[in-house]
């Protein structure tokens, strides 16, 4: 009798865990269905996931405003780093953003990091964002999307939301990124240890959502 009482409770335990594996695959599933993608203006031909905690910083040539040549591996030799992503001075949210990085970026810097936003507009757009925001961090416009593309946080635009952009703000989004192109980065954050490792990274979809510089600060190698 006691062995037939231990047959079934083991039943139940199993049957309890499979339950548990099925409700929290269903949660993660409704998770992830539940971006809207469509508000972000994403199109789901080009569904960014961003490159993840752990995996090595890619192996890339970024272009300052002086035209300058410069290996993303200079930057995070010699300090830990923090990319930041924006989408362009027209974007009220990333202004607002910007300008809380432009207020507190000497915390970041006071740790010996090196913070470093990355944008698709031009560098006579980028003139724009530093003046409305007060930014006084580097600034890199990828010139070809090839720093996007390297760290999977770039989408193209759907022609909806192209013309919402411009009927709302008056912008072209293709006429003020650097390479023409309707693209834009999630507004995603990477912290990079001086191993070329990526250590820390938020990634949203939903460009409202950004890491704080007190997310950076907690999240920065001791």
């Amino acid at each position: 009798m006691k062995k037939l009482i231990l047959i079934i409770l083991v039943i139940i335990s199993i049957l309890s865990c499979k339950k548990e594996v099925k409700e929290t695959q269903k949660e993660k599933i409704t998770t992830e269905s539940s971006v809207d993608y469509s508000s972000a203006g994403i199109d789901t031909t080009s569904i960014p996931k961003g490159l993840n905690v752990g995996d090595a910083a890619p192996v890339i040539i970024v272009t300052t405003a002086e035209n300058k040549k410069i290996a993303l591996s200079e930057y995070y030799k010699k300090q830990a780093v923090v990319i930041i992503f924006y989408r362009g001075f027209w974007c009220p949210v990333c202004n607002k953003h910007l300008s809380e990085f432009a207020e507190k970026s000497k915390q970041i810097e006071a740790t010996g990091a090196k913070l470093i936003a990355i944008t698709s507009e031009s560098y006579d757009n980028v003139s724009k964002t530093k003046e409305q925001t007060g930014a006084n961090f580097t600034i890199i416009s990828d010139i070809d999307g090839s720093v996007r593309n390297a760290f999977d946080v770039n989408f193209k635009v759907t022609e909806e939301y192209q013309a919402m952009i411009q009927n709302k703000l008056q912008v072209s989004l293709a006429e003020t990124n650097a390479n023409k192109q309707a693209e834009l980065p999630v507004p995603a954050t990477f912290i990079i240890d001086k191993n070329g490792k990526i250590i820390y990274k938020q990634f949203n979809p939903d460009y409202k959502i950004r890491a704080s510089v007190d997310d950076i600060l907690n999240n920065l190698p001791k």
